[in-house]
Formats: structure tokens, sequence, C-alpha cells
């Protein structure tokens, strides 16, 4: 495999220098450490044939010629036009989430972006007045939380540390994996106007999910209506159970013992 790399300035200073000389292609190439079609390459795109400067290969040129072909050079786009119209499908009539579609569709072979892709697109759809983004420009109402995603890291983080709370880092790396059964996510899904809300709890490996519906956030409500439902499994069938730093969970310790 040969391993190709532009030239760059440095580079091109020298080729200049080296031509003045009056130093032959191969000379040049070998002096510099590159193939001898490289430079030959480098001179035929580079050198002007019309003007003042015709015929002479100036440096300062030349990489100001590349950086404008790079510029204007066609890109592979991924996430193309036929996959935004499979993502607002999935996300209008499914009701998938960003991080849903990216996963299930990499996993049944379909070729998709990251979820944080999809996410900027959306914003970017959200905020754009173009006529081309018409299409799209309502999808953020689509997302489970419809306001702006909490950036990670965010240090100005006023919703209140969670007592006794474990970080994520110390979760085992098994869960990551996806590769048992009893690894249980939990989430809140907000209503209109946050008067009501759905808890969500999600099997990471099969995606089976259990929804109940809550009056509130309160977090009394949100460990009765975990208590129920988690105790009508046998207990060595759940893993772990990861939350969100929100304070509806701040009753998880007692979710653990139970």
């Amino acid at each position: 495999m040969i391993n190709y790399k532009q030239l760059c300035l440095k580079q091109r200073y020298q080729i200049q220098s080296l031509l003045d000389m009056g130093l032959s292609q191969t000379e040049i190439a070998d002096y510099i450490g590159v193939h001898k079609s490289t430079i030959s390459r480098e001179l035929g795109r580079n050198i002007p044939k019309r003007g003042r400067k015709a015929g002479r290969y100036i440096s300062e040129h030349a990489q100001r010629k590349t950086d404008h072909r790079h510029s204007k050079k066609a890109r592979h786009v991924l996430l193309t036009e036929c996959m935004k119209v499979r993502i607002k499908s999935l996300m209008v009539y499914e009701k998938w989430s960003p991080e849903l579609i990216a996963k299930r569709l990499s996993k049944e072979s379909e070729t998709c972006v990251s979820h944080e892709t999809i996410y900027k697109w959306i914003w970017m759809e959200k905020h754009s007045n173009h006529r081309d983004h018409s299409d799209y420009k309502s999808l953020h109402k689509h997302l489970r939380h419809t306001g702006r995603r909490q950036k990670r890291n965010n240090v100005k983080d006023r919703r209140g540390a969670i007592k006794g709370r474990i970080g994520i880092d110390k979760r085992p790396e098994v869960v990551e994996a996806r590769s048992r059964i009893g690894d249980i996510e939990v989430d809140l899904m907000m209503g209109s106007n946050h008067k009501s809300a759905l808890l969500v709890m999600t099997d990471r490996a099969t995606l089976v999910t259990m929804i109940e519906k809550l009056k509130s956030k309160n977090a009394e409500e949100v460990y009765e209506k975990m208590s129920n439902r988690l105790t009508n499994f046998n207990s060595c069938w759940i893993k772990t159970i990861t939350f969100d730093n929100g304070k509806e969970f701040a009753h998880h310790q007692h979710i653990a013992r139970i």
C-alpha cells in the first residue's frame, strides 16, 4: 500500500530553489525524498502558461493554486438527501431518537452517520431560512427533549448533585458491549409544557422497553413506579441500572436495594 502525502509549502520552496540551480526533476525528487512523478505533476499543474510568470515555477503561487483546487474539490458526503429523508421518516412516524436511528441502522447494515451528526444537522435546519431546508425545519419538534441538549462537561450545571451517585466510568465494561440481558437505562420523556412525563426503562441489549406514565417529575413518584415495575422480575435478571443526573432519580439508592 502506497502512502500518498501532499507537498507542503516548505517543499515547494525547495523545488523552486533547486529549479533555479538547474537540477533535473529526478535530482529534485531524490533530494526532497519523493517520487519523480510527484515533481512532474507539481510542475505541470502549477507552472502558468500565460502572463508575466509564464513558464516559471513560484512556490507561493503553487501553494495558492493547490489550496484553491482543494477547496473546490468534490467531497464524499455521508449525510445524503436520501439519508435525510430516511431519518425524517423514522423520527416523525416511528418516533425514534437520533441515538436509536444511528445504532439500529448500523446494526441492520445500513449506512448512517453518528447521532451527534444527526443532532447538528437538525439544529442547523431549524435555524436556516434557505428554501432547500424547509422540509426539515420543524424536525427538532420530534426530538424527545425539544430544548437544546446540554453540552458535555458543562461546569455550569445547576440541577444539583445526586447524593451517593456512582459515575458512569465505574460501570462494568461488559455493559458497553451490550452482550447480556439485564443492563437497564432509565430516562424521562417529557410531555407538552412539562405537565406530564413518561418513565422509560430500556434494556441495552434487546431494546425491550418498559414505560410508566407519571403525573410529574417528583422523585417519590418515580421511585414508586420503578419499585412496582422492577419487583415483578427475578432480582437475578437485572444486572445494572443507569440513570442520568436529574433530581427525579434522587432515590436511586433505594431502588438499588430493592
